[in-house]
């Protein structure tokens, strides 16, 4: 199916992520939480709709530029677009939107897109889709399955990680399905 400029891309949930994309987000979202102060990080994704109108998400490419705080980061769109455009033809990928997290901060960790992310989202007519990887410290458990929601842990720092994808249908911005094609860097449940 064409995708129409100005048109929301249309795809056929669930999003499906590739083992080495969700390292990537994970080990990203990591960095940030361990830096003096925590910050968030911001990244692209790229990959394919496939002939079942799935995207699948092969690579998750950290953006270094703007400005990064505890609570939000401040991207350039114009640095940022001539980024995108360029890592799509070096990988041979369409950029299928990006990525950031969203860090513990004494013990509360914000569960979807902020007011300000919404907006940006709203305001990047290019991005189909907007990732949130949330990373907190913590003991391993068991969490409950929650819909259109990815929860990993990684034994070896202790570090608990939620990603949800939100994507831009006709209707509006909307939380979407995301499955994770197996995985041995991290556990998924």
């Amino acid at each position: 199916m064409p995708h129409m400029a100005g048109q929301p891309l249309a795809f056929s949930p669930p999003v499906q992520f590739s083992e080495h994309a969700v390292r990537e987000m994970c080990r990203l979202a990591r960095k940030g939480y361990e830096v003096p102060g925590k910050q968030e990080v911001f990244g692209f994704l790229y990959g394919i709709r496939n002939g079942d109108n799935r995207l699948l998400i092969r690579h998750a490419r950290y953006y270094r530029g703007g400005k990064r705080t505890r609570y939000g980061i401040d991207i350039p769109i114009d640095d940022s677009r001539r980024r995108r455009r360029a890592l799509s033809r070096q990988l041979g990928q369409r950029y299928l939107g990006s990525f950031h997290s969203h860090v513990e901060i004494g013990g509360w960790n914000a569960r979807g897109l902020s007011p300000a992310d919404l907006q940006s989202f709203r305001n990047d007519h290019g991005s189909p889709l907007e990732v949130i990887v949330n990373v907190w410290a913590g003991t391993p458990r068991s969490l409950r399955a929650v819909p259109k929601t990815v929860f990993a842990f990684e034994p070896d720092t202790g570090y608990h990680y939620r990603i949800r994808a939100y994507a831009k249908l006709r209707n509006g911005i909307r939380r979407t399905r995301i499955r994770v094609l197996r995985s041995r860097a991290v556990v998924i449940y």
